[in-house]
């Protein structure tokens, strides 16, 4: 009888917590990197908007967290059905604080070898569905005159690699425009970081993996296939853990001054770091060339 007396008493007490509680956007939520996301932000006491194609791999956290986690199955390509169905959930909950695009796969193969259908598919999934969602959830930030969006690029956002070029040209994109996105957020309250991550195991390699072709359409680039197919057979030897990435970005979260970039996993952290290097270098090699084009009295 005693702990029939107390428990409602608790269960009050955590409905009130959990009204309080900040809620998350999460797209890309139903495997890999994104269901991490989600399980850790539920964990952590706060409420879920997941965005996924299919919610069944989500059904378990549904009914470990009642009440905090909403899914929402669409199409994020479709941006006139995507906006009115997140508008809905946003709604429901009643806020909306954090905003994680994640959603995302890659496209592998040689440049000429890829048609327009596949590159526009690339960035329509990757580039236009993150600028879909940012064109729902911002209204919702600002109005609150708080808020955080995490962009999750990659370490192909900062670097190029042989047979990648779709996908790290849509990650580039979403970089440009999270820095301008950034530059115009921060004096609304609103914080931006583009996260970076290394290789992590998900199930993200093996199906782009899965997607390559058997043989090289144009026998030049058969080197790009033995390296793509090389890269894919160390699909479950990544450094990356995404459950540790899951724990960084709710960190991230909490940082009351986030930084504009992030790399996650020690990777990244030293391709971009080399890359970086390599182009510092490189400016200060060809400074001389640079500066000659300046109109004479400014030399």
């Amino acid at each position: 009888m005693e702990t029939d007396k107390v428990c409602p008493f608790v269960w009050l007490v955590r409905e009130v917590r959990n009204m309080g509680s900040r809620v998350w956007l999460i797209t890309g939520a139903s495997g890999g990197l994104g269901q991490a996301l989600v399980g850790e932000v539920l964990g952590s006491g706060e409420r879920v908007i997941a965005v996924t194609r299919d919610d069944e791999p989500l059904h378990p956290l549904t009914a470990a967290f009642p009440g905090r986690l909403r899914t929402v199955s669409v199409d994020i390509t479709d941006a006139d059905t995507l906006r009115p169905v997140l508008d809905d959930a946003i709604t429901g909950f009643g806020r909306l604080d954090v905003v994680v695009n994640n959603a995302g796969y890659a496209l592998a193969g040689p440049f000429e070898e890829l048609d327009d259908t596949e590159l526009r598919a690339q960035f329509e999934v990757n580039f236009f569905a993150a600028a879909s969602v940012l064109r729902t959830a911002l209204p919702h930030l600002r109005a609150a005159e708080a808020g955080r969006v995490l962009q999750i690029s990659s370490l192909a956002g900062q670097i190029g690699a042989p047979g990648m070029s779709a996908y790290t040209a849509s990650k580039h994109a979403l970089e440009g425009l999270s820095v301008s996105l950034a530059a115009e957020l921060t004096p609304l309250g609103i914080r931006t970081t583009i996260v970076e991550p290394g290789a992590a195991r998900t199930g993200f390699r093996a199906n782009w993996a899965s997607r390559l072709p058997g043989d090289a359409a144009l026998p030049d680039y058969l080197p790009v296939h033995e390296a793509l197919a090389r890269s894919a057979d160390a699909a479950a030897r990544q450094v990356g853990d995404p459950a540790r990435v899951a724990q960084a970005l709710v960190v991230l979260a909490d940082m009351p001054s986030p930084p504009l970039r992030l790399p996650l996993g020690s990777d990244a952290l030293v391709g971009i770091g080399n890359a970086r290097s390599d182009q510092l270098e490189e400016l200060r090699r060809f400074a001389t060339l640079s500066s000659s084009t300046d109109h004479a009295e400014a030399m």
